[in-house]
């Protein structure tokens, strides 16, 4: 039986920032130390991350991890990740450097977005990651570059802030894969589809 589109809406947990740019356009969105970002300017960083993303050839099913505490370029992944149908993969700043090069060669991410505080975790093992094309350095607390790659704000810089569709056309399509602590062995990959995020 085929989903009745007079009375069908696709859940995703993308549409929230749309809902929020559109209704409270100027209202704080984002406090981290001293910036502060609107739900406008909030929509058009994860606009600049989503584009940049496709730019650099990350397409619809492919994984993109992200290395770093709860500050903004998390967030704005939370969002323009899934935006464009990829999936993220948020990685534990706690783990060794063994798991998180092991949850990132599993998860066959193509994009590594690293907190430079925590690149010691990936890279030893930058030539063990062959499935990695695009390393990103996220420049929180210094400006050090360890990885090769851009550095995030520079990144979004240069991307444009054009709007992003969302892409998702399968709402039990996986949205994120959470990797558990593999306290009995490695670390498994526990998948969330866009219905269930959106639910939750």
């Amino acid at each position: 039986m085929t989903m009745p589109g007079v009375n069908y809406d696709l859940l995703t947990p993308v549409t929230f920032l749309g809902r929020s740019a559109s209704v409270y356009p100027d209202k704080e969105a984002v406090v981290h130390g001293e910036k502060r970002f609107t739900y406008r300017e909030l929509q058009s960083r994860v606009f600049r991350l989503a584009n940049a993303l496709k730019a650099a050839g990350i397409e619809q099913g492919d994984k993109v991890a992200f290395i770093c505490p709860n500050i903004p370029p998390m967030l704005e992944a939370h969002f323009a990740v899934p935006m464009i149908g990829a999936v993220l993969v948020s990685v534990n700043i706690r783990l060794s450097p063994r798991e998180v090069t092991y949850i990132i060669d599993h998860s066959d991410s193509k994009a590594v977005f690293c907190d430079t505080e925590f690149a010691s975790l990936v890279s030893s093992s930058v030539a063990n990651l062959p499935k990695v094309k695009l390393y990103v350095n996220i420049c929180d607390i210094d400006s050090a570059r360890p990885l090769d790659g851009p550095e995030y704000e520079e990144l979004l810089a240069v991307s444009s802030d054009a709007p992003v569709t969302c892409s998702v056309d399968d709402e039990r399509s996986v949205a994120t894969i959470n990797y558990t602590s593999g306290t009995t062995g490695l670390p498994k990959g526990v998948m969330y589809h866009h219905r269930g995020a959106y639910l939750n």
